[in-house]
């Protein structure tokens, strides 16, 4: 399964552990982080590939409802 995804369309998700909204550009790369639950998610947790964060070294995660993420969204081959 590719995790991989491209934005296609600009949007906002919210970050997972402060809930700030961070904004997402037309040609950014996303890996979709796996979801512990054999339902379809409502939405979908994400991160950012173009990049780790300088301050912690770490990328942080990102949330936003799963509809608007596949349809702002593509795979990328």
């Amino acid at each position: 399964m590719n995790k991989r995804r491209r934005v296609t369309q600009q949007f906002d998700a919210k970050h997972v552990n402060s809930r700030r909204r961070e904004r997402f550009g037309a040609g950014e790369l996303l890996e979709v982080l796996d979801v512990k639950s054999s339902e379809s998610p409502v939405h979908s947790s994400f991160m950012r590939i173009n990049g780790l964060r300088p301050q912690s070294a770490v990328e942080c995660q990102y949330t936003i409802e799963s509809e608007e993420f596949n349809q702002k969204t593509e795979m990328v081959k």
